[in-house]
């Protein structure tokens, strides 16, 4: 299950971002979403119910572009709108994949660029317009379903990239697989205007406080890195993409099958002997 307030001014796009946003989860597991409930924090003296039924449109043409459905939810009475979904996932033939299987060689792939937290508080703050962030909303409408396709048969351990920011997810893999990961800054895919922003301190609050979760994990080869690098890489992501953790010898044959699909990808990284993260230049 998984729930966000809202990352845009339009309410479809708005359904239809947390519908991706709430696959997510049963894609990182190379599974198939079957059905969903609707999880709504609205409330109907504030708001026009209208703006719920453009929410539930987007989220409903969403889940048919991922070829499930709707099944029902409930609605709380709440001043700050919510919406998301809870999933239901089947993994065919009985696999599925974790985040505790990476190995010591592998390298990291990333499917998505990050920056959305970043973008989402100017948009907020009225820096920008909705218009000016139109391919970080295209990438948070995106699912994840290929890049899910290809963890499953090429990964060893895959999580999506969401509100505990890139370090926070890869920090997850990192403690369950009982390995050290290493990100290479600046291989990440960031948005230009989330970096922009950063380095005027326009950031949402989470972006601290996953940074400051993951901390103490962060080797001491890091400590060069400017401080808005960091924060830029905890910044909490909407709808992201999926962290791979692939092994070497089968790297040259992801790469070729996420061309022919057109997915994009990013190589930021691998994993070492050791534990915690570590970031470098």
């Amino acid at each position: 299950m998984d729930f966000i307030t809202p990352v845009v001014n339009d309410p479809y796009l708005w359904g239809a971002i947390s519908a991706a946003n709430s696959l997510s989860d049963v894609y990182a597991m190379g599974c198939v979403p079957m059905n969903a409930l609707a999880i709504v924090g609205f409330s109907s003296c504030d708001l026009d119910i209208g703006v719920l039924k453009d929410v539930l449109k987007g989220c409903i043409d969403k889940l048919r572009e991922a070829k499930t459905v709707l099944l029902g939810g409930h609605t709380v009475d709440d001043k700050e709108p919510k919406f998301g979904l809870a999933v239901t996932g089947v993994c065919n033939n009985g696999k599925y994949i974790l985040q505790s299987g990476a190995k010591v060689g592998d390298l990291l792939y990333l499917t998505k660029p990050i920056g959305t937290g970043i973008l989402i508080k100017a948009l907020k703050s009225d820096y920008i317009q909705q218009s000016d962030i139109q391919e970080a909303i295209s990438y948070m409408l995106m699912l994840n379903d290929k890049a899910g396709r290809l963890a499953l048969e090429y990964a060893n351990a895959c999580t999506d990239v969401t509100g505990f920011g890139l370090l926070g997810h890869s920090f997850m893999i990192a403690r369950k697989s009982h390995v050290k990961i290493a990100i290479n800054y600046n291989q990440v895919p960031i948005y230009t205007m989330a970096i922009d922003f950063v380095k005027k301190k326009v950031y949402p609050k989470g972006a601290v406080d996953n940074y400051n979760f993951v901390k103490e994990s962060i080797s001491s080869e890091s400590n060069s890195l400017d401080w808005w690098k960091l924060l830029t890489l905890a910044d909490p992501v909407t709808s992201g993409g999926l962290l791979m953790s692939i092994p070497r010898e089968k790297s040259k044959d992801f790469e070729e099958k996420a061309n022919s699909e057109h997915l994009n990808f990013w190589r930021i990284g691998e994993v070492l002997e050791g534990e915690g993260l570590m970031i470098y230049e």
